[in-house]
């Protein structure tokens, strides 16, 4: 499987001015939404999160960046949330027939053949 970036690609001053969007080189590098957050019930159920270091690249059939790492204390509970950038991702459709089921196309497609 193939990750493919989902960096948005870079606009010329032009575009910008042309979009009143803001001129930081770091402005809208990846798109709002593609962005992962673990709540406290996920961090239990993958406790690895825990672990995790700022910066640190992961893999989930996609490829993020850990952007944050909170920890919140009161005096009922413990939470923790985990943030990452999704910066690479592949899609695959879900295979239903067998290779005999298929037609050559659809053969040639999940071999990932041209």
């Amino acid at each position: 499987m193939e990750l493919v970036s989902v960096e948005i690609p870079k606009k010329s001053k032009e575009e910008i001015v042309k979009c009143c969007e803001p001129c930081s080189p770091e402005a809208n590098k990846w798109p709002y939404g593609l962005q992962l957050r673990f709540e406290k019930e996920q961090v239990e159920q993958l406790p690895l999160l825990k672990n995790y270091k700022v910066g640190e690249r992961v893999i989930v059939t996609s490829e993020a960046v850990v952007t944050s790492i909170r920890q919140n204390e009161n005096k009922d509970n413990v939470s923790y949330s985990v943030e990452m950038q999704i910066e690479k991702i592949a899609c695959e459709p879900i295979v239903k027939k067998t290779l005999s089921e298929m037609s050559p196309k659809e053969y040639r497609q999940a071999r990932g053949m041209k």
